[in-house]
Formats: C-alpha cells, sequence, structure tokens
C-alpha cells in the first residue's frame, strides 16, 4: 500500500472514530422516542397535595396515561418553595421517565432569591410544554371589617387588629405578591409559610389568618360557601368566574398583573423525540373540552407553546420576575 492511500486510510477512520459517539447517540435517542413510554412515568410535583401544582400535574398525569397506554404517576416532594422538588428532577436521568410541573416561582424567581441553589433552571432543564397561566385572587377571612381593597388599607393602617397571611412556603409567587403589597401600600402584616396553599386556605378559613393570595383552584369554593370573601384580583383581568370582583390595577394598586402560570419541564439531555412528543400529546390534551372545563373551574387559562416557544417565554419570565424580586426586597439563604 502506498504511503497516499495509507494516508488517506488512517484519515477515514479517525473521520469514522469522531462521528460515531453523535451518530450512536442520534441512533438511541430515535429509538428512545419510538420505543417512549416503555414503563411508568413519574412526574414530579414539587409541593403537597391540596395545591394547583398538584392538582395540574394529576391532570396531565391522567391526560398522558390516556393517550400513550402507560402510567404517569405523581411524585409530591415538597420543600423549599419548590426547590427539594426540583433539585431532585435536576438529578434525575435525562431521559424521559422523570417529569416536572414547575410552575413561575420555582422556575423564574428563586434563582433571585435563594443564594445557593444545587442547580440552575436555565441550563439544568428543558422546557417541554406550557399549560397555562392563573391569576391570584386577595382574600380576606369574613371578620375582617373591609370588603374592598381601599377600606382593608386603611384598616391596615388603623392598626386596630394584626394581619397575617399565608402561602405555600417562603419565595413562591404568593409570598412575594404579599411583600410587594406591603410596599406598596405601605401595611404590615407577617408572613406565615405552609406546605400548600391548601393548608394557608384553611388556616383563612379557621380565622388564624386574615389575608392570602392564593389561586381559584383553592379559593373559589372557600368564596362560594362565604368561607372568605374576595377583595381583589392579582392578574390582568377580572375573573369571569368573580365577575363583581375588581382587578388590583383597577383598584389603584399596579404591579400585580403578572399572574403565576404553568409547564411540563425534564432533566437536560432528554431526547429531542420524548420533549416533541409530550409537547403534542400536551396540546391535545388542553384543546379537548372536559379537561378545558375543568381547567376554567380552576381559573387556569390553558395556552399552547412549542418547546422554543415556552424556552424564550422562560428567559422573559425571569427577567421580569427579577424585577419583581427587587421591588419586594425577599431574599433568602
Amino acid at each position: 500500500m502506498s504511503r497516499s492511500l495509507m494516508s488517506s486510510w488512517f484519515r477515514c477512520c479517525v473521520a469514522l472514530i469522531a462521528i460515531a459517539p453523535s451518530w450512536l447517540c442520534a441512533q438511541v435517542n430515535t429509538q428512545a422516542g419510538a420505543s417512549y413510554p416503555n414503563r411508568t412515568v413519574k412526574i414530579i410535583a414539587p409541593y403537597a397535595p391540596g395545591g394547583s401544582v398538584d392538582a395540574l400535574a394529576r391532570e396531565f398525569a391522567q391526560a398522558y396515561t390516556t393517550a400513550l397506554g402507560k402510567s404517569f404517576i405523581v411524585e409530591n416532594r415538597a420543600g423549599a418553595g419548590g426547590n427539594v422538588g426540583l433539585g431532585i428532577l435536576a438529578r434525575a436521568p435525562g431521559d424521559g421517565y422523570t417529569l416536572g410541573l414547575g410552575a413561575a416561582n420555582m422556575l423564574a424567581t428563586n434563582r433571585f432569591l435563594y443564594t445557593n441553589l444545587p442547580f440552575d433552571t436555565l441550563t439544568d432543564f428543558v422546557p417541554v410544554a406550557f399549560i397555562g397561566r392563573v391569576p391570584f385572587i386577595l382574600v380576606a377571612h369574613p371578620s375582617v371589617p373591609a370588603d374592598n381593597l381601599k377600606d382593608l388599607i386603611a384598616v391596615m393602617k388603623s392598626k386596630k387588629m394584626e394581619f397575617n397571611y399565608g402561602s405555600s412556603g417562603i419565595g413562591n409567587t404568593a409570598h412575594l405578591f404579599g411583600e410587594l403589597f406591603k410596599s406598596k401600600a405601605g401595611v404590615e402584616m407577617v408572613h406565615v409559610p405552609f406546605k400548600s396553599s391548601g393548608e394557608a386556605t384553611q388556616e383563612v378559613v379557621a380565622g388564624r389568618l386574615q389575608l392570602q393570595f392564593g389561586t381559584p383552584v383553592e379559593l373559589l369554593p372557600q368564596i362560594a360557601r362565604g368561607a372568605v370573601k374576595a377583595i381583589a384580583i392579582a392578574g390582568p383581568k377580572r375573573l369571569n368566574l368573580l365577575p363583581a370582583t375588581p382587578t388590583m390595577a383597577e383598584m389603584g394598586m399596579t404591579g400585580f398583573e403578572s399572574p403565576t402560570w404553568f409547564g411540563i419541564i425534564t432533566p437536560k439531555g432528554t431526547p429531542k423525540e420524548v420533549i416533541a412528543l409530550l409537547n403534542e400529546e400536551t396540546r391535545k390534551a388542553i384543546v379537548q373540552p372536559a379537561l378545558r372545563a375543568r381547567l376554567d373551574q380552576t381559573g387556569v387559562e390553558p395556552q399552547y407553546m412549542s418547546p422554543e416557544q415556552f424556552k424564550n417565554f422562560l428567559l422573559e419570565e425571569t427577567a421580569k420576575w427579577e424585577v419583581i424580586v427587587k421591588q419586594s426586597g425577599a431574599k433568602l439563604n
């Protein structure tokens, strides 16, 4: 064999060796997508049962189970404003068999609240499917002598009674809205964190807390039976189910127009085919009349986004919530 022929043969072998890993990965990913799922898939809900995160995780676990023929189960891993659950998700293999139900506070605000997060929300997770947006409702216990935002602020400034408010943990959207409200209204109230928003709601119903910023899923039933009263909507518009309750902005207090939102995420490295499949099944699910009706009853406004659109949305939300966190003055170690 001539030297030139040997040299060409050597270069060809080197080139084949160089591209082999990427070719093999592509083959593995394609096969993974074609056979997915072939066993049970876990969806981590980073909050305790009883709140919006848990409810939505279970809705879409059922939707995926029905559509794909394998069980999708929910595992509640609560703590630290969603950080415990996300930490578990970040350490999971990127194979599509461990998903997470993420929310605005976990994915866009905690990075500005906590100084030592063991993960990076922008690099350790892949956005799979946006689910929808949810406004908040500011409610009060019936013993509070105020039925609107103006009167509530007046009562709080009079200091005739103490005010405590609850949320599903330090650093979540409800907590930040509470701190922002304190700052803008010039009032004092104490934040009491719980493992779930449902627990906080029960404390307001019992009269041990006076106020709560919460989502419709836990508050609408309590409002309907008179256990709490709606003061204002923390969102861009009035709720169809509470047409007489004005928004915070209508009552002269801006900064509460950004509702929370939810989406499905997965650890980095998950095959694109799996992400595309889950995204498509989410798109199909949110147009089903029965599911849309249930989401409407909980105040969720479903919205479809491609994985790329969800990624860009997350970047925009991260920048927006950085400003809100700074305005609230909240900071955690």
